[in-house]
């Protein structure tokens, strides 16, 4: 037993603890992410001291339209700025979840031939995909012969 090494397990803690935040971290961001998501925009109405009274002056109006148009326009950026969010963020966690998952189906695992290699058969074309290659050969159709007890039916004989 002298060439047994005890197991060390400060090696073993360090990599369990670099799991362990790795996966906290995965855990923080998809949190983050659904948070994000479910924040949804809050429209703010027009400020008291913006909306037009009949009383005011001409020039006051005036002045009072540009910051209305302002304020509006600051909504609408804000707006879409969460809306571009929300569309970010969907994006991200599809590409965190689903996105990594390996795809099985058609051609998922064979890796595909270049259509520009030359042909094993002399007479193949270059950039026909299975040029060269024979017909399918088929079985020839032979009419099937039921068993019963071992041998053959028959029609000639009878009982």
């Amino acid at each position: 037993m002298s060439n047994v090494r005890p197991i060390q397990e400060g090696a073993v803690n360090a990599l369990l603890e670099a799991e362990k935040v790795a996966e906290a971290t995965k855990q923080a961001i998809k949190r983050k992410i659904a948070q994000a998501a479910s924040v949804d925009f809050q429209s703010r109405s027009l400020p008291a001291k913006l909306r037009i009274e009949p009383d005011d002056p001409k020039d006051v109006k005036i002045g009072k339209r540009k910051k209305i148009h302002a304020f509006k326009s600051k909504m609408r950026m804000e707006q879409l700025e969460v809306t571009q969010n929300k569309h970010q963020n969907a994006w991200q966690q599809f590409q965190t979840t689903k996105g990594k998952t390996k795809k099985s189906g058609y051609l998922s695992g064979r890796k595909r031939e270049s259509i520009f290699k030359s042909p094993d058969d002399p007479f193949g074309k270059v950039g026909v995909t299975g040029s060269g290659k024979g017909l399918t050969d088929f079985q020839k159709r032979e009419k099937h012969l039921h068993l019963k007890g071992g041998a053959a039916e028959n029609d000639d004989e009878a009982p």
